[in-house]
């Protein structure tokens, strides 16, 4: 049974983080993380290591920043990308972003007028144009390779009758 949020921020309002104060042993700890004078909890365990997805080190989890969004049980978590490589990805948006200049007023995938935003290879850093956020995220989840969009295609026409991960 899920503990509701204010016996949750009971339990963790006098500690910081304590095994004893922890009411179930399959609840994930909360802990408090202050950051630039803002009172976070955090999901994880205090003095916790993570990996950052972008360089693949291993960190210290004040190197990551706090994720906008809160969970089900009010808890902010860690994303998933230091801060060095988070203001990488931010210096290089804001540099492609000025040498492009204005956006058109119409998405080059779909063709609708949408607020766009800017499209780039994260392998080879280049502009490749302006997209919606629907097309932009569907390219990014059929992984931004042509045969995967050839293999959509076939699908979507009815040609793709076999499983990908089939081995006769």
């Amino acid at each position: 049974m899920p503990y509701k949020i204010k016996d949750i921020y009971k339990t963790i309002k006098y500690s910081v983080y304590d095994e004893k104060n922890i009411p179930k042993k399959d609840y994930i700890p909360v802990y408090k993380r202050i950051n630039k004078g803002r009172i976070y909890f955090i999901k994880g365990i205090k003095d916790m290591w993570q990996v950052c997805r972008t360089c693949f080190c291993l960190k210290h989890e004040e190197k990551f920043p706090v994720h906008s969004e809160i969970d089900k049980y009010a808890r902010r978590q860690l994303r998933n990308i230091c801060n060095d490589c988070n203001n990488e990805n931010r210096k290089l948006l804001l540099k492609l972003n000025m040498e492009q200049g204005e956006p058109p007023n119409n998405c080059q995938l779909c063709g609708k007028e949408k607020k766009l935003q800017l499209d780039h290879c994260h392998k080879t850093n280049e502009f490749r144009g302006w997209l919606c956020n629907d097309c932009n995220s569907g390219l990014g989840k059929l992984g931004d390779d042509v045969p995967s969009l050839e293999r959509g295609i076939k699908y979507l026409k009815g040609e793709l009758k076999e499983n990908k991960n089939d081995k006769d």
